[in-house]
């Protein structure tokens, strides 16, 4: 009965949160668009950041709602129920925006602008697709907990004390997210500004901001969302771990932990590093394309970065460190906000990436060495894992030089060979690196 009456407050609470902010960035998009292009109110780059805000405005609902799902079935310990969902949002997001953006700009001949509004679309789409395939497994667990419930001698507990116990336990998980996606708000708020500073034209502020947070930063939120979603999983056996008091347990699960962070991202984040003008062109096409290149190179290394300050954070808040993470994460902001202006003055659009790296850096490498503080957890193995990870990075890097050598170029072909090409590289990569971190026992280890 507990566990029906949180699940049906967690959905409802969430529900109502996201809506409400769902209505108030569709009323707050124009202005907070003008503010942040400083632009004319009806000029062409301040309409197309208000319809990009109000796209966001629908994943602004759906995505709290997903979760509500989700975090149910995490709870349950139902890890291949809640990894395939993960997995089933991807697909679906990447098909989408690949799908609706090609037939949109390649066939429809819209502007390029709509293969940005279908990226960011995508992402309340695959929310969706996941809260269908949560509906459809309900009706299974669902229903055995509701039929358990009816058997059940236990009395209803008091929906104010459950209320006040979710949001005593909570709070300090969604101040942790607020500060940890400021980034992205001091990112809306100040780049544009301080690229005039810097130099740029209004044109090419406008263009690098939408290259750094939209066109290339769609790119590198897949390694950010893919390995989260398997290592998150982790997190409740380490809180069962801590509550048992099984210190030796518990070490092991922190390291299983950021070693599989490492493990999943690395590859991906690196796929984006190693042949970024080639996936740049098969994304969107041969306009801009090597400062697309360039730009998602860059971008690439806050792939790995946001992956191991994210787990780091999810340690922390499941070890009982949330006061201390609450603490870090405030002073990255800082961090962020005072390294923010005057690192894309001196360094350009970059600035903005390496403020944004060095923040994420800091926070992980501090969450760390507190766990270890607490917790006794020397990372002495997990150091020499990514050692070899790198070894496996190199020999994908040699795949490329070899794919490259006999003439998959990729960009001098048209868009459909190209993602072909692409997709060679690709199953090549992965396969030598899982080849060669296999000959090291890696997998065997961490997976």
């Amino acid at each position: 009965k507990t566990v029906l009456l949180v699940r049906k407050l967690s959905t409802a609470i969430l529900a109502l949160m996201g809506f409400v902010a769902m209505i108030f960035l569709l009323l707050a998009a124009h202005p907070i668009a003008q503010f942040s292009v400083s632009g004319a109110a009806n000029s062409l780059e301040v309409l197309r950041t208000r319809n990009v805000m109000m796209i966001m405005a629908l994943a602004v609902f759906t995505v709290p709602l997903l979760n509500s799902y989700r975090g149910f079935y995490q709870g349950l310990k139902e890890l291949k129920i809640y990894s395939f969902s993960q997995v089933l949002e991807q697909i679906t997001r990447v098909t989408f925006l690949l799908g609706i953006g090609f037939l949109l700009v390649y066939i429809l001949k819209f502007d390029a602008i709509w293969a940005v509004y279908a990226a960011i679309a995508s992402t309340s789409l695959s929310a969706v697709s996941s809260i269908i395939y949560f509906i459809g497994k309900d009706r299974k667990y669902l229903s055995e907990i509701k039929v358990k419930a009816k058997e059940s001698d236990e009395s209803i507990p008091n929906q104010k004390d459950i209320i006040k116990e979710m949001f005593y336990f909570s709070i300090p998980f969604l101040l942790n997210v607020f500060l940890n996606n400021s980034n992205n708000t001091i990112n809306l708020l100040f780049f544009n500004k301080a690229m005039l500073m810097h130099g740029a034209t209004h044109i090419e502020a406008d263009l690098y901001y939408s290259m750094v947070m939209f066109t290339t930063n769609k790119l590198t939120s897949i390694p950010q969302v893919v390995a989260p979603g398997f290592i998150t999983a982790i997190i409740p056996y380490v809180t069962a771990a801590f509550e048992n008091k099984d210190l030796k347990q518990m070490q092991k699960h922190v390291l299983d932990s950021v070693e599989t962070v490492f493990y999943i991202t690395l590859p991906l984040a690196y796929f984006l590093f190693g042949i970024s003008t080639e996936i740049y062109y098969v994304m969107y096409g041969s306009k801009g394309l090597e400062m697309g290149g360039e730009v998602l190179r860059y971008n690439s290394i806050t792939g790995i970065l946001f992956n191991l300050a994210a787990v780091s954070n999810a340690l922390m808040m499941a070890l009982r460190l949330r006061k201390q993470n609450l603490v870090i994460s405030f002073g990255g902001v800082i961090l962020k906000f005072v390294l923010f202006v005057p690192m894309i003055v001196w360094l350009g659009y970059k600035g903005s990436i390496y403020s944004n790296a060095i923040n994420q850096l800091v926070l992980f490498i501090i969450n760390m060495a507190l766990i270890k503080m607490n917790y006794k957890v020397h990372y002495t193995r997990t150091i020499r894992r990514v050692i070899l990870m790198f070894i496996g990075l190199f020999a994908m890097q040699l795949s490329f030089f070899g794919l490259n050598a006999i003439g998959l170029h990729v960009i001098d072909q048209g868009r459909f060979i190209a993602l072909i090409e692409l997709g060679v590289y690709g199953v090549v990569g992965v396969l030598v690196y899982l080849i060669t971190t296999s000959y090291f026992k890696l997998p065997q280890k961490i997976l």
